[in-house]
């Protein structure tokens, strides 16, 4: 049974249609990713999932309950959006602590929540300062802190790595995947790049124009798909035999 379920999903803007008929089961633990060109829907899937946005038709079932009616606050649901959208006035600290004092949790479990995550993502030294103090990686990793913090059934990452150099990309990446095998919470990750779709994740569902049009595994894709418009965003991928891809130039380990 699926933890997360998006049953018939659609979504338009007056005459425009936005998502079309989305089906899509995601397990509990899983690093799922939603990977497809920019337009292609993603970010309206993931407001959808935290209740910024109803759907027009479908349902999104949660740990077996439909939550389309529930407030956004009490989806335990976290999303870490592409802006990273850190309070500027507020320390780190203050940011970290935001959603916990939100949520009307007690004194004792905020220090010990905040003392956990702090020293997991190595960031103590770094509590006093403000977002504007921070380079992008560490803003990003406040943003994660912040998000984890409130300890939510499912985290969302809004293209988690855009503005960051391919040094801080990698840096970020590694962490995002440190965070998923240490907390095991179920991730969803929308990207338009293909790289770390297939290195991040468990399973990858492929949108285009609003549709989901497949949904597998990343080494079930290697010797290609039945679909011609996957075939075409994905390009070639060469298989080295030992579990490894050549894949957008560069040697992945599946």
């Amino acid at each position: 049974m699926s933890f997360l379920e998006l049953k018939n999903i659609s979504f338009s803007v007056g005459k425009n249609n936005i998502l079309n008929n989305i089906n899509l089961n995601i397990d509990k633990s899983c690093f799922f990713s939603i990977l497809g060109p920019s337009g292609a829907g993603k970010t309206t899937i993931l407001r959808i999932i935290t209740g910024a946005l109803s759907a027009g038709e479908g349902q999104v079932i949660l740990d077996g309950e439909i939550i389309n009616r529930m407030p956004m606050e009490k989806r335990q649901i976290a999303m870490v959006h592409q802006s990273k959208q850190l309070f500027p006035h507020l320390t780190v600290l203050e940011n970290i602590q935001f959603g916990m004092k939100m949520k009307k949790l007690g004194k004792d479990k905020i220090i010990e929540k905040t003392e956990e995550i702090t020293e997991f993502f190595n960031m103590k030294t770094h509590l006093c300062k403000y977002p504007h103090q921070l380079s992008g990686g560490q803003q990003q990793l406040v943003a994660l802190m912040r998000a984890l913090a409130t300890e939510p059934k499912v985290l969302l990452l809004d293209e988690p790595f855009t503005g960051l150099d391919n040094n801080l990309r990698n840096y970020i990446r590694d962490y995002i995947l440190k965070v998923h095998r240490q907390f095991k919470i179920t991730t969803v990750m929308i990207t338009h790049d293909k790289e770390d779709a297939f290195f991040m994740s468990d399973k990858i569902a492929f949108l285009f124009n609003g549709e989901a049009v497949l949904c597998a595994e990343p080494a079930k894709l290697v010797d290609g798909t039945n679909i011609e418009e996957v075939n075409s965003f994905l390009g070639e991928i060469t298989s080295l035999g030992d579990g490894s891809i050549v894949f957008s130039d560069k040697i992945l380990r599946l």
